[in-house]
């Protein structure tokens, strides 16, 4: 107890070594601990996936049952989504809050309203002109591509389990709920790019606008605050995959055939023009 009480621990000089002391331990400790928070966070960020339990039944059962016509041993090379932590997922969020603000009109809801209330991608562009009601072998074809191409959605999906842009942003406000499975890649982005991928070898001249209205649907889905623009993008590519698989295979190759040999072609000259 002496050492405690000896004068010089009281002394100016020792005061001022004492709080530089304190002062250095404080902020070691502070420096210590936000590094370790951000790094607890970034980690815990990563540690968010879509979990099974949240899955809709039905979509896991299309899982269970396997493609049509293709092996379910058929693997698409769907590349890896940025990390939840990432700054490009950081970014993207942001990008989605933006949106969010400047694209949320009366007419945008609508449309996401209308594309989220389980609508086939097919019917869709019956819906907005772009595929003739006549044309019952293209759409009989895209429903075949729709079995297959929908087990290889929901697989790379349930692989990846990528979170919804609000499960890690709770600020995220949605115009719809999240859908029941995970983000990655976008099924509205393959279903209505793979559709469009078709229509535009049966009708070249109008190849850009079948494609415009399939990236429009994505973005839709993004605008809706339910998809990252990665997802999107993820989306198209295996779309263009999936299609190119089916067409190895001959008995949809000759069903492929005949549709476009049939296909109508709708009248497009009501003002609608391909964006670039």
């Amino acid at each position: 107890m002496k050492l405690f009480l000896e004068p010089r621990l009281y002394s100016e000089e020792g005061m001022k070594i004492t709080r530089f002391a304190l002062a250095t331990v404080l902020l070691c400790t502070i420096l210590f601990g936000a590094s370790h928070y951000v790094h607890a966070g970034q980690r815990d960020l990563d540690d968010i996936h879509f979990l099974d339990k949240n899955w809709s039944p039905a979509l896991l059962k299309i899982i269970e049952d396997g493609p049509v016509i293709m092996s379910r041993e058929e693997i698409f090379e769907v590349k890896i989504p940025p990390e939840n932590s990432s700054e490009i997922t950081a970014k993207e969020i942001a990008y989605l809050h933006e949106i969010a603000k400047t694209e949320r009109d009366e007419e945008t809801v609508e449309r996401i309203l209308y594309e989220d209330s389980g609508v086939d991608a097919h019917d869709m562009f019956v819906n907005e002109g772009l595929i003739d009601e006549d044309n019952y072998k293209t759409l009989l074809l895209m429903e075949i591509i729709n079995n297959d191409n929908m087990y290889f959605i929901l697989e790379r999906k349930r692989h990846f389990a990528r979170p919804r842009p609000s499960e890690l942003d709770e600020t995220l406000e949605t115009v719809i709920p999240n859908p029941p499975h995970a983000a990655y890649p976008s099924g509205h982005a393959t279903q209505t790019y793979i559709n469009a991928l078709v229509l535009a070898d049966f009708d070249p001249d109008n190849a850009d606008v079948y494609k415009q209205f399939a990236i429009d649907v994505a973005h839709r889905r993004e605008i809706a605050g339910v998809h990252y623009p990665s997802d999107s993008v993820a989306g198209r590519k295996l779309a263009v995959d999936v299609l190119a698989r089916l067409r190895d295979i001959p008995i949809f190759e000759k069903k492929y055939q005949a549709a476009k040999l049939s296909y109508i072609t709708p009248d497009l000259t009501d003002g609608r023009e391909a964006k670039n």
